[in-house]
């Protein structure tokens, strides 16, 4: 569950085409349960810019009259599926928050968060 609004005013969400990994950006890559029940496609992260760390992936799941976002932390048990562009965490998707409980409290990553980063003198 997200922390209360003190933490989460620290939090950045940067949106997942921004981030490179080896096969190009996290757009769009899957997130499943550890049985390979689909929760939704990469959408973005959740960033703490002072400490360095990702804190949640935001979750997109598409639904039949619109889709909605959850939020998925990244301190629970992960790993690369085999030969695809998924990512298995241990996760009951019905336990999930949704980004909506945080949206008001989180801003947009900026190039100021990015210097921040940089130079953190609390990171670890």
């Amino acid at each position: 569950m997200p922390a209360k609004n003190g933490q989460n005013q620290r939090l950045c969400y940067l949106d997942a085409s921004r981030v490179k990994g080896p096969n190009g950006d996290l757009a769009g890559v899957t997130l499943e349960t550890s049985t390979a029940e689909e929760i939704g496609k990469l959408d973005g992260l959740l960033i703490d810019p002072a400490t360095r760390r990702v804190c949640f992936f935001v979750v997109e799941k598409p639904g039949w009259l619109r889709s909605r976002k959850y939020l998925v932390p990244t301190d629970c048990l992960a790993q690369v599926a085999d030969g695809r562009d998924a990512l298995r965490v241990e996760v009951n998707p019905e336990d999930l928050p949704t980004f909506e409980s945080v949206r008001g409290t989180v801003r947009q990553f900026s190039d100021e968060d990015f210097v921040d980063a940089l130079f953190a003198k609390d990171a670890a």
